[in-house]
């Protein structure tokens, strides 16, 4: 899981034939054949080599010349939080020049905003620098790829107490003289007596990104800080009472899945910690082209990862959490089919209303799905979700209130 989808992770839907419009020589039939080939072309294998082997000689030119002119800068070391299963730890770091973005805890004007986010997306990646990963007594060493990053897998000790523990991270110089680079990660133990783990989706389920507003989204990520990013309404207060829980019961492990690349895990780690989410273990993606695809299946993003973390935990259990604006409806039902009973509810937020023909559809479909025996869950807001999880058991009577007026108290688009 943590590592990256397979290469071949091209959306099967996306990649079936369009049907050929019946007037070619029509305007929207021109418009229309120009987007099949396209399409075509950014899902071809020689595109992918072609525009592959660009970046790749892109990067590697950068990095001389800044090695030449003495402007490159101290490496960095990105430790991302990791998580414990079957015995092993599973990390992820990356190796990148050290970038220049601010404080995250500065008040910033959007210019510099809006460099400081750009910058995550041009860090200059550091491929071929060794380093050490330790953690409680195991080590290992680990070689960035050509865009920086690295995996590694340790042994974990037996009968490790459930939580946050520490590794450590330090890059192997090439010359003797040199300083090596230290950086410090977390991976998370789950408490083998959770109930379930959850799995929530964070575009437009927990933070408001507007991808299916089009350029709502270019400018929510360009223009706004961790600091301005807005939560979807009462979601913070909802998850809260789902790490509570009932009866006692230890809290859940939270794993954030996104098909946001790995340069916002910054910002929406700190996004998460300001809005008061349950800390968690976040999922993303490699935007960087493969040799393979040029542009990556989010879909494909989903699904890999959900049969993966299914696979790292087969006596768990799992809450899903996502919205109607993508994928997350399909995915979480095919993968409720494939693992019979090991999904404790698939909870769908309802977008907004100007996509209300997705609406009835799934409202329709969630009928469906209870003669199948799958707990599909289509709701308009956190507060309707509470009372769902609150009639499952999962959360206590009074987070149901609590939730709702958090819903109603949140400021108004």
């Amino acid at each position: 899981m943590p590592e990256n989808p397979a290469a071949d992770d091209r959306d099967d839907e996306a990649t079936e034939a369009l049907p050929t419009p019946e007037v070619e020589d029509s305007e929207d039939g021109i418009w229309h054949s120009v987007g099949r080939g396209v399409d075509r072309a950014a899902r071809s294998t020689v595109t992918a080599r072609a525009i592959s082997g660009l970046e790749r000689r892109v990067a590697t030119f950068r990095r001389e010349r800044k090695i030449g002119k003495g402007t490159l800068r101290n490496t960095h070391l990105a430790t991302y939080r990791g998580f414990i299963s079957e015995g092993q730890a599973h990390i992820r770091i990356r190796v990148v020049e050290e970038p220049r973005v601010p404080d995250s805890a500065e008040i910033i004007r959007d210019p510099k905003v809006i460099r400081s986010n750009l910058r995550r997306f041009a860090a200059l990646a550091l491929p071929g620098v060794r380093a050490t990963i330790s953690f409680l007594g195991s080590e290992v060493e680990v070689v960035s790829n050509r865009h920086g990053y690295a995996t590694a897998h340790l042994a974990a000790p037996e009968g490790l107490s459930p939580g946050w523990h520490d590794y450590s991270v330090a890059t192997i110089p090439d010359d003797p003289e040199e300083e090596p680079r230290v950086a410090q990660g977390q991976v998370q133990q789950p408490d083998p007596k959770s109930p379930f783990i959850v799995i929530s989706d964070v575009d437009d389920t927990v933070l408001r990104t507007g991808l299916t507003e089009g350029m709502v989204a270019v400018k929510q990520t360009l223009l706004l800080s961790a600091q301005t990013r807005r939560a979807i309404p009462g979601m913070s207060t909802l998850y809260q009472a789902i790490a509570i829980g009932v009866r006692k019961r230890p809290s859940p492990m939270f794993l954030y899945l996104s098909t946001g690349p790995w340069n916002l895990y910054e910002m929406l780690t700190d996004f998460l910690s300001l809005r008061r989410f349950p800390k968690g273990v976040l999922l993303l993606t490699d935007w960087g082209p493969q040799e393979r695809y040029v542009m990556r299946s989010g879909k494909e993003h989903k699904r890999l990862s959900l049969a993966r973390t299914f696979g790292s935990y087969p006596s768990s259990q799992f809450l899903l959490i996502g919205d109607s604006g993508q994928n997350d409806p399909n995915v979480y039902v095919e993968v409720a089919r494939q693992s019979p009973g090991r999904v404790k509810a698939i909870i769908v937020l309802d977008v907004g209303s100007h996509m209300t023909e997705r609406a009835d559809e799934l409202r329709a479909w969630q009928a469906e799905l209870a003669n199948e025996g799958i707990p599909f869950h289509f709701v308009d807001d956190a507060a309707d979700a509470a009372q769902v999880l609150y009639d499952l058991h999962v959360i206590h009577k009074a987070a149901v209130e609590q939730v709702r007026t958090a819903v109603a108290s949140a400021p108004k688009d």
